[in-house]
């Protein structure tokens, strides 16, 4: 039998079926993510977050307006690069035996979804040991709050977390325009090839090459959108968190209108939280005053 040489259409045919294959993956898993964090488009290598030390807020206009000079924290997040390759054996286009390979291009286009989730999630799960603007941990007990609008005057410590050392869940409010976490994103999921028999792939390795690309990383938004927690999933622990965010306050003393929405869990907190919020009654058959509260994310990726 002579040995199938594939010509240019050929390998297009190839890439176009792959590609969309990659297409239909992409699709497969669900953007948990866009449930707890807004996208953040970036166009250089990092993006820098100068955030006000303070929500913006109205107050009744007399006189003049005033002009605040409103403290400025900033940090800076560098965009990671991720790949996914898969290789398509030289032998497999000389035998025409490709079938398989719209599986694995799929595969790679459902990571690519999957990559989001993981980043968005891991982050939140890692906020007790990574820092946000402010220079704390997004999830620590001293975050400085400052009697004056402007940043000035002697601190408060404020605390959005609870000790322990079980696995972690998180409180969110994000209906709010500032949001506790973002994707920053410099370069969407996008579809590569290399077909062309004189690369030097194809010539050392003998197989066609092809594979998704993402650049971007998962960005701490204001701490006080969030709550974080180590300790037991109880509803006395869930209630104290719930409270604790509704009264954090900014700079000036400014009530920032707080209000939880959304209670994010990983495998090991989904039976509590689901007793938490999904029972109508307690155990002892009185009505249970945290049913349906807040939503719930059940996420694998925490």
């Amino acid at each position: 039998m002579p040995t199938k040489v594939m010509n240019q259409a050929e390998f297009d045919a190839l890439k176009t079926t792959l590609k969309a294959r990659w297409n239909a993956g992409l699709a497969l898993s669900k953007e948990d993510w866009k449930l707890v964090a807004k996208l953040v488009t970036s166009s250089s290598a990092a993006n820098t977050y100068a955030w006000l030390s303070q929500f913006p807020a109205f107050r009744e206009w007399v006189g003049a307006r005033q002009h605040q000079k409103v403290k400025e924290q900033a940090y800076t997040v560098k965009n990671r690069k991720f790949e996914t390759t898969v290789d398509v054996q030289r032998t497999d286009v000389e035998d025409d035996n490709l079938g398989h390979y719209g599986t694995l291009a799929e595969s790679a286009g459902q990571a690519a979804t999957d990559l989001k989730n993981d980043l968005i999630f891991q982050a939140l799960a890692a906020g007790f040991a990574g820092t946000c603007y402010d220079g704390q941990y997004f999830f620590d007990t001293d975050h400085p709050v400052f009697p004056n609008a402007d940043g000035t005057g002697e601190a408060v410590s404020v605390s959005n977390m609870q000790a322990g050392a079980g696995a972690p869940w998180i409180l969110l409010c994000t209906k709010r325009a500032p949001a506790p976490i973002y994707l920053q994103e410099r370069i969407a999921a996008q579809f590569d090839s290399l077909t062309s028999p004189q690369s030097g792939k194809v010539f050392d390795e003998d197989v066609y090459s092809f594979g998704g690309r993402w650049r971007g990383d998962a960005a701490y938004g204001f701490w006080q959108c969030a709550f974080g927690s180590k300790a037991a999933l109880t509803a006395d622990n869930f209630e104290a968190a719930y409270m604790a965010m509704m009264k954090f306050q900014g700079d000036g003393g400014k009530r920032l209108g707080i209000v939880p929405d959304t209670l994010v869990v990983g495998p090991d907190n989904l039976a509590a939280a689901e007793k938490l919020l999904k029972a109508a009654q307690n155990a002892n058959g009185s009505s249970n005053t945290n049913y349906q509260k807040v939503g719930l994310v059940a996420t694998a990726w925490m």
